[in-house]
């Protein structure tokens, strides 16, 4: 614990950095709504915010500033240097808004065997918050960089209306880039009907897999590791791969991703394939009641376009989307 107060104030009072230094590193604040925590089981004061009325849209509103809660360790151990410090990086937190929670990152150190980010959990509700188990997710430059689920009832209550710093460990089993170029991070907090799905687990249909090179195989994983994550209970298609045969017929690799709690397996699916002015390249109503695509799993699939279903033969491939309904 306080690795980041060592990264701060460094051995030496030479290398300490001032206090506009350290505001610097303030990022962007992630929040939800309290009542989105308390579903995933975290408490916010359950006995009083019982049948409340469902909250006014964000910009309706009103905000409040918060002030520093410490936990009692954290009050015990840290000198009054390092408190005025949290105090005054707390104070320059922007204001909440009202009936919410969320994260803001200040620190992120690189170590053996992962990274370490302290925030600030902060509670912009009138009732004590307890987090209980989160999910974190570090972006870099807005990309996915690491994801991991935290038991967080150590970090006791925070008061109403208080931001409290924590730290927490995101070990290396949780990147899913070695990517450490960029020019800025944010935590962003999960919860409740925020919470998301990566459906990384590659299902290969076992006569493709047959029929794939290891170099096929290792793009696909990649693929996984990019994609951004789903909303819980639906279904994406991505397509990933075209060409176009000299018998003119059009071959399509797609990416089937299933983030709900069903085998998703559709009779019929219309596929179309646009060019980037809108055109259509291809199109058709296609049988695949083969597909079976398990829960939280992701599985490729290959479309062929007969001649007679492409409208353009002569289009450029470089650039397409793919329209799946």
């Amino acid at each position: 614990m306080f690795s980041f107060i060592k990264n701060w104030f460094g051995k030496d009072r030479d290398d300490a950095r001032s206090l506009e230094d350290l505001k610097k590193e303030i990022q962007e604040e992630s929040i939800v709504e309290a009542e989105e925590l308390q579903e995933a089981g975290n408490a916010v004061n359950a006995a009083q915010t019982t049948d409340k009325p469902a909250p006014a849209p964000k910009k309706e509103r009103q905000k409040v500033k918060t002030e520093l809660s410490l936990h009692p360790l954290w009050e015990e151990m840290l000198d009054n240097e390092k408190k005025y410090a949290l105090r005054f990086l707390q104070a320059d937190l922007p204001e909440m808004i009202v009936g919410t929670v969320g994260v803001t990152g200040f620190s992120m150190i690189p170590g053996d065997g992962g990274i370490t980010v302290a925030m600030f959990f902060r509670n912009g509700t009138a009732y004590p918050v307890r987090f209980k188990t989160i999910t974190l997710s570090v972006y870099l430059d807005d990309r996915l960089f690491a994801r991991h689920a935290f038991n967080m009832e150590e970090l006791g209550a925070i008061p109403s209306n208080t931001s409290r710093p924590w730290e927490v460990f995101f070990p290396a089993d949780s990147f899913v880039s070695d990517n450490f170029a960029f020019s800025r991070w944010k935590v962003k907090l999960h919860v409740g009907k925020s919470m998301y799905q990566w459906p990384r687990e590659l299902d290969l249909d076992p006569a493709m897999e047959a029929k794939m090179t290891d170099m096929q195989k290792n793009r696909l994983e990649y693929i996984l590791q990019v994609l951004p994550p789903l909303k819980r209970n639906t279904v994406e298609v991505t397509g990933f791969d075209i060409s176009r045969m000299k018998d003119g017929r059009l071959v399509v690799a797609m990416l089937f991703q299933n983030a709900t709690d069903q085998v998703y397996s559709p009779e019929k699916l219309d596929i179309t394939i646009k060019d980037p002015d809108g055109s259509v390249i291809a199109e058709g109503l296609v049988q695949t009641d083969k597909i079976h695509v398990r829960p939280g799993t992701s599985r490729p699939w290959i479309m062929v376009f007969p001649p007679e279903l492409v409208k353009k033969q002569d289009t450029v491939l470089r650039h397409w989307a793919l329209i799946v309904k």
